[in-house]
């Protein structure tokens, strides 16, 4: 799931909301591109809010730029032929 819509339904899950609601209020949260896409959607295309959520993905997973953590720094290992000084340079 995307984090837009990780986001959201941890926010919305916290207030023990059904379908609907998620449905309800999440055109609020969208402005732009993403806005014009919702408001374009047939009226009754969306059978439930994870079809909406599938919806969106599919329509904008191209553009999303995965963030990077700490996590991924600690994935990075020192190769065996790499000396200190080229290992220390993943990090900057």
């Amino acid at each position: 799931m995307e984090p837009q819509f990780g986001v959201y339904k941890a926010q919305m899950h916290v207030q023990d909301v059904d379908d609907a609601t998620y449905y309800q209020y999440f055109p609020a949260t969208l402005k732009g591109v993403t806005q014009s896409w919702f408001n374009s959607l047939t009226p009754g295309s969306i059978s439930c809010f994870q079809d909406l959520v599938d919806r969106f993905v599919s329509q904008f997973i191209a553009s999303y730029k995965e963030r990077w953590t700490n996590i991924h720094l600690s994935k990075i290992k020192q190769g065996s032929q790499e000396c200190l000084a080229e290992f220390v340079k993943h990090f900057h």
